[in-house]
């Protein structure tokens, strides 16, 4: 099984993102409450997504960049996996699902 952590810049929509995550077949996703860094107030919400193989996770977080634009704010998304951080923002949504598809699929 593969797990990445999806973080969304507005805690307001990270139902959202969860909702149409567990539309995305094979694919498990809970929400779960941070603790802060240090230096940091407050917890937020984050999404650990769950697969069986790295093009079913690459399937899910191919979503993102629509999810992004369909917002009424600016709205990021940064996935974590392992030593791996990538902020995905509406700027640079195609640039950074490379990077994050050649981590999950090697």
């Amino acid at each position: 099984m593969i797990t990445i952590e999806l973080q969304v810049s507005d805690p307001a929509e990270v139902r959202a993102l969860r909702t149409l995550l567990e539309h995305v077949p094979g694919v498990q996703v809970v929400q779960l409450s941070g603790a802060p860094r240090a230096g940091e107030l407050g917890v937020w919400d984050f999404l650990q997504v769950v697969a069986a193989s790295g093009g079913v996770l690459a399937t899910a977080v191919s979503t993102i960049p629509e999810f992004i634009r369909s917002r009424r704010t600016d709205v990021s998304v940064t996935i974590k996996r392992d030593d791996l951080e990538v902020e995905v923002t509406a700027a640079n949504a195609e640039d950074a699902l490379r990077v994050v598809d050649r981590a999950l699929n090697g």
